[in-house]
This record gives C-alpha cells, sequence and structure tokens, in this order.
C-alpha cells in the first residue's frame, strides 16, 4: 500500500529542492505544485477505485492540515494540489528531513574540522566545496548534501596523501574501511575524479591514483638490453636473456650496481613498446607509466653510475606521454630526451590512420606552462584533430608492408 499522503509531501520538496527557492524564502515564490494524474498513474485508471479513494483522502488531509490548496472539478477529482510556501518547515520535520541550508551549515562544520597536514590539493578542495555550500548548492562528486560522505571522501584524501610507499587497493581499503572491496565499490571513481580535477599533475584519470602510491597490483620494472645488474650477492648479465627480466618495485631497493653497456637508455611508457623495441638500441625500461619513489631511485643510480649514456623516452604521443617525460626529468634530475615523439613521426601515423580524436581534457592541458616547449607538436595534434599511442608502431610497420 502506498503512502500518497507522504508523497504528495515528498513530491512538494523536491520541486521545493530542485527550483532552489531555500536560497530566497518568500511567500510570493513561483508556485509549487502537484498534479495527481502526472504523478500518480492510477488515479485515473478508472478501474482502480480503492487508489483513487486514497488519493483523494491524502489530499483532503494535506489540505485539513493547512499545508496546500486544492483545485478539482464537479465530480471531485482533484486537478492540482498547491504548497502553502509558509508551511515548508513543517513539512520538513513531517517527514523527518532537514532543510538544505541546515544541511550545508552541518557540512560546514565538518570541514572546519579537517586537518590539512598543510596539503594543497585537500586545502582546494575543502575551500571549494565550502563555497558551494555557502550558496546551498548540491556539492559534486556523488557527495550531494551527505555529510557522512563528505566525512569518507575527506578521510580517503587525506589517507592517500599519506602514502610514502607502493599500496595495493584492497590492503588500503581494510585498513582505511575495514572491508577490502569498498573502496573499489564505493569511493574509488570519486577520489579518481577529486584527484585528477585537483592535482597539478597531468595524468589521465585512470591513473591518477598510481601518482599517490596506490595500486591495483604488484608493479615491476622491466629491462632488457646489454647491461649488468647486482643484487645483493647476485649478479644478472641481461645480454644473455633474451626479451630480458622483470624485477618487483620491492626488489629494486636491493639493487647496489647496474653497469649500463652500451650507448643509451630508453624508457618506455607502454609494455608493448618494450617488447617491440629492439634490444641492440640501448637498454630499454619500462616503468609502467609515471614512476614512484623507488622507480626513481632506481633511475637515479643509474644515472650516477652511467652519467656517460644518453638518456631518452619514448612515450605515446600525446599531452600524457609528454607530460610523463617532463615528470620524468624534474623528478630524477636526468636530461632525458623525447624520442620518435616529433611532428614526423606523429605524420606517419596520421597519414595511415592510426590515431585517436583529441578530447577536451587533452586540449586543456596542452596550455599548460611547463608542456610549453611541444607546442609545435601540440598544434599539429589540434590541427588534425589526433593524438597516437606508441603500442601502434608495429601496426604501422605492417600496414606500410602492404
Amino acid at each position: 500500500m502506498r503512502d500518497y499522503y507522504k508523497l504528495i509531501l515528498n513530491g512538494f520538496i523536491e520541486i521545493y529542492e530542485r527550483r532552489e527557492l531555500y536560497i530566497n524564502r518568500q511567500e510570493n515564490v513561483r508556485v509549487v505544485q502537484v498534479v495527481p494524474e502526472k504523478e500518480f498513474k492510477e488515479y485515473t485508471d478508472r478501474y482502480n477505485h480503492e487508489s483513487y479513494r486514497e488519493i483523494n483522502a491524502a489530499i483532503e488531509k494535506i489540505v485539513r492540515e493547512g499545508l496546500a490548496e486544492a483545485v478539482c472539478n464537479a465530480s471531485g477529482k482533484y486537478l492540482k494540489i498547491k504548497l502553502v510556501a509558509s508551511k515548508i518547515d513543517e513539512i520538513y520535520e513531517i517527514l523527518k528531513k532537514k532543510p538544505i541550508p541546515l544541511l550545508c551549515e552541518k557540512m560546514r562544520k565538518t570541514l572546519l574540522k579537517v586537518d590539512f597536514h598543510g596539503n594543497k590539493l585537500i586545502m582546494d578542495f575543502c575551500k571549494d566545496q565550502w563555497a558551494l555550500m555557502e550558496e546551498c548548492k548540491d556539492i559534486p562528486y556523488g557527495i550531494g548534501y551527505d555529510n557522512e560522505q563528505l566525512a569518507k571522501v575527506v578521510r580517503t584524501l587525506q589517507a592517500i596523501m599519506d602514502l610514502k610507499q607502493e599500496t595495493y587497493v584492497r590492503n588500503f581499503s581494510t585498513a582505511l574501511y575495514r572491508d577490502s572491496k569498498e573502496f573499489q565499490k564505493n569511493m574509488r571513481n570519486t577520489i579518481q575524479s577529486i584527484l585528477y580535477d585537483y592535482s597539478d599533475i597531468v595524468v589521465e584519470k585512470e591513473r591518477v591514483l598510481e601518482m599517490y602510491n596506490l595500486f591495483d597490483n604488484p608493479t615491476y620494472v622491466m629491462i632488457k638490453g646489454n647491461a649488468v645488474i647486482e643484487i645483493g650477492t647476485t649478479k644478472i648479465i641481461l645480454s644473455e636473456i633474451d626479451g630480458g627480466i622483470a624485477i618487483p618495485n620491492a626488489a629494486l631497493k636491493n639493487i647496489i650496481n647496474c653497469k649500463i653497456c652500451t650507448d643509451k637508455v630508453i624508457t618506455v611508457e607502454n609494455l608493448t613498446t618494450f617488447h617491440d623495441t629492439d634490444e641492440k638500441k640501448g637498454v630499454t625500461i619500462y616503468l609502467g607509466g609515471f614512476h614512484n619513489e623507488t622507480k626513481q631511485r632506481l633511475l637515479e643510480l643509474i644515472y650516477l653510475q652511467n652519467g656517460e649514456v644518453k638518456y631518452f623516452h619514448k612515450g605515446d604521443l600525446d599531452v600524457y606521454g609528454f607530460a610523463i617525460l617532463e615528470n620524468l626529468k624534474e623528478k630524477t634530475g636526468i636530461p632525458f630526451e623525447p624520442l620518435e615523439m616529433d611532428i614526423e613521426t606523429l605524420k606517419k601515423f596520421y597519414q595511415c590512420g592510426l590515431y585517436k580524436k583529441l578530447t577536451s581534457a587533452d586540449k586543456r592541458a596542452m596550455k599548460l606552462n611547463n608542456l610549453i616547449k611541444y607546442k609545435d607538436v601540440f598544434d599539429f595534434m589540434i590541427l588534425h584533430d589526433c593524438k597516437v599511442e606508441q603500442e601502434s608502431v608495429k601496426a604501422l610497420m605492417l600496414i606500410c608492408k602492404e
């Protein structure tokens, strides 16, 4: 049995909130009304006499209580029910709901308790949400007016900012929520969106968690070519291992020496590119997108012991590929040069139709100051609405053979 009394009152609240009438409360606000035959299809069902009577009884109760005024025709069928604006607070009490201004006030109190630990990202996020709350606006990222969800989001951001080493999502979720699946099920999309929007780092949304040491699975550094690696008492001669080796992130700190026996080191963004790169061209290292602190230390060790070698980075021909290159240079201090990330390479892919179209996010990121040196490449991308994945290299070679 449907509670038409509450359904009608909820209908008033929904319209009242949707029109944001709580911001400028006046008695002469635009009429808030519910039309029964639009709200309840059973009201016009000529065979459903019971529902018709129940709806009429609910309307008459609302009118008797002075919460609304109703208009009916000669047969007693109600055409519309108009809210008495001055009774809105009473309706909230009947429904045991809180008006949006009170919900926003409660959420502001939650933000006042946040310890930012000097973290700019969390400060900026909270500042923006505070501004929305002051205007009683709906909070984005699926928070709405839910104070518990807001507190949960802030607590999650704080926990992520405190991660100092590679951490797995399920472990993180268990530690924070006592549930290994909670982050993935209910928080991941929200947190990824916030980090993507507020981080100064140019990165694809799907990979933004990695920038803060949060990973779905263990990560590895893959390395091949002419090099000798010493891990503890073990010496690995890479040139004797076709295809190279994968070293788990946890083991990278145990590397004490890495002798490069060729003239160049090439870091690559994609795993396919790693496998496709000829070992004779140099020592190739797959970092798995953006590097973390452990991988950074490995690169610094290689550079310290092999300063005479040239260093290159081979990434996607898109704004994120160049962002990864700049991040590598900034964090490691190594003078990486782009490899096959020029207009000529881009043209080859474009002419063969091996490209994707740019997104609005791509175009926004191209305007960042630290990427201005790649303006010529970006201009070509914008002119031809294209970007390229380095994984397409083999496909390009196959097409050229046809």
